[in-house]
């Protein structure tokens, strides 16, 4: 029972800081980004510079598996900038509030 409670927490701990860290998640999103286009710009490429029809083909193939990773990589990211922040705000500790005056 222990060891799932600090898995659990040490998860909790991980997700705040990653929601915490806007320059990786925003540095992730355009990552995955710049990977869709480059995906597109081989499918579109290999189009007019490949002659051979089978070559053309596996690289139009492998440009369809870079714009798949570019959008899971850009989703991570987005995901973590946006979700991960209301999990933060929902789940952060009040003891990392300021004391109040009385």
């Amino acid at each position: 029972m222990k060891a799932t409670h600090t898995i659990m927490f040490k998860l909790k701990r991980r997700l705040q800081q990653q929601a915490v860290n806007t320059q990786q998640n925003l540095s992730m999103i355009l990552i995955g980004f710049a990977l869709s286009l480059l995906g597109i710009g081989l499918v579109m490429g290999g189009e007019f510079i490949v002659n051979d029809s089978f070559h053309r083909e596996l690289i139009a193939l492998g440009g369809v598996f870079i714009i798949g990773a570019g959008c899971l990589v850009a989703i991570i990211g987005y995901l973590s900038m946006s979700l991960l922040k209301i999990f933060y705000v929902i789940t952060r500790d009040d003891e990392e509030e300021p004391p109040r005056k009385k």
